[in-house]
């Protein structure tokens, strides 16, 4: 019996632990070795959809949208309701730093080598890191 109790404690612990780096670890450096390995794609498909072509994104990106003159690639995300997280690239012919889905940044602050922005009445932050001219970053938390 004491042997069950510590293989379901260690099962137990070993899933706390891949929900743990599953959804708190930073996405920013794979998201950004992604983002180095498929520039050439992404730009050429952020430049297309622009100019309201259909375009092929590269395998591991989720999607990508239109809001005005951004692109918005989504890499990840996860969770629901008031306990959501996105993270992805943006892409910015103006080179300004924007966030998730092309949400006007008034109001942020440096923070490390980025910007946090949030809510002034609520819970919900984006920070937005650039990452090549035009391109930036972003992960978003409802």
């Amino acid at each position: 019996m004491k042997k069950w109790a510590a293989i379901l404690g260690l099962c137990a612990l070993l899933l706390l632990a891949g929900l743990r780096a599953v959804f708190w670890s930073d996405p920013l450096p794979q998201v950004k070795n992604q983002f180095e390995r498929d520039l050439p794609q992404l730009t050429q498909a952020a430049q297309a959809l622009l100019e309201g072509e259909p375009a092929q994104i590269p395998q591991g990106w989720t999607d990508a949208e239109v809001f005005g003159d951004v692109v918005c690639f989504d890499f990840g995300g996860w969770g629901g309701g008031s306990s959501t997280r996105y993270w992805g690239v943006t892409y910015v012919p103006g080179d300004y730093p924007v966030g998730f889905q092309g949400t006007d940044l008034t109001g942020a602050v440096r923070s490390g080598e980025g910007w946090l922005w949030s809510e002034n009445q609520g819970d919900n932050r984006c920070y937005v890191q650039r990452l090549a001219p035009c391109w930036y970053y972003y992960n978003m938390e409802f």
